[in-house]
């Protein structure tokens, strides 16, 4: 009589489980405080955007002749929160799937998370220059806006409602191209301070989000 070999049989077991755990994925989240994010945006409008537009109603550039004097920045009256307020408005933006067994701590884990965006933000110069370049043509933008000529989007961005002049188009074009600028600053503190790298697609899949909030800021303004 034969004896079976029973070792054969939890062997197979535990190679099946050592393939499943080897193939598990995780999900990489990053989380998006969207309180936070807007009180970051309102911060950096405030100490940028106070100064008077140097374009007329127009919409025409300054004289290249004319030297503009730098208005220097007002300090922003918002205070931020000492403690994160990761509620309800905290969103989770799934980045990916994949393989890993390490789990970083988040930066904004403790202290006032607008802070620390909006310091991120102002090591960016591509973002504040935006930020002045906006300023400049903000009285142009603001009677556009008044007389419906453009809108505020959804995503961020102005929004043609009505016939423009080329002055016009032009200050619609560059508001949206340094809108765009400042949006993606946003996207990326946010990728970094969930310890994250801050690639193009890790940036890109927060994008949407931080359009969406730096919308309602605007909005919110009107």
């Amino acid at each position: 009589m034969t004896i079976p070999n029973f070792r054969g049989f939890y062997f197979i077991p535990l190679v099946m489980c050592f393939y499943l755990v080897s193939c598990a994925t995780i999900t990489v989240n990053v989380y998006f405080p969207a309180e936070e994010v807007r009180d970051a945006y309102s911060s950096l409008e405030e100490e940028f955007l106070l100064e008077d537009g140097n374009e007329g109603a127009s919409g025409e550039e300054p004289s290249d002749t004319g030297v503009v004097k730098p208005t220097p920045a007002p300090e922003s009256s918002i205070k931020y929160r000492e403690t994160p307020t990761l509620k309800s408005e905290t969103k989770v933006i799934v980045l990916r799937k994949e393989v890993a067994l390490d789990f970083g701590d988040y930066a904004w884990a403790q202290g006032n998370i607008s802070g620390q965006i909006t310091e991120k933000i102002r090591s960016m110069p591509e973002v504040i220059d935006a930020y002045k370049s906006r300023a400049k043509r903000k009285n142009v933008i603001n009677t556009m806006l008044k007389n419906k000529l453009v809108r505020e989007g959804s995503a961020g961005l102005l929004v043609k409602a009505g016939n423009l002049s080329s002055s016009q188009e032009k200050a619609f074009n560059g508001e949206n191209a340094d809108r765009k600028i400042i949006i993606r600053g946003m996207a990326r503190a946010i990728v970094e301070i969930n310890n994250l790298e801050p690639t193009r697609e890790n940036i890109d899949k927060v994008l949407p989000e931080a359009g969406r909030q730096f919308a309602s800021v605007r909005r919110s303004e009107r």
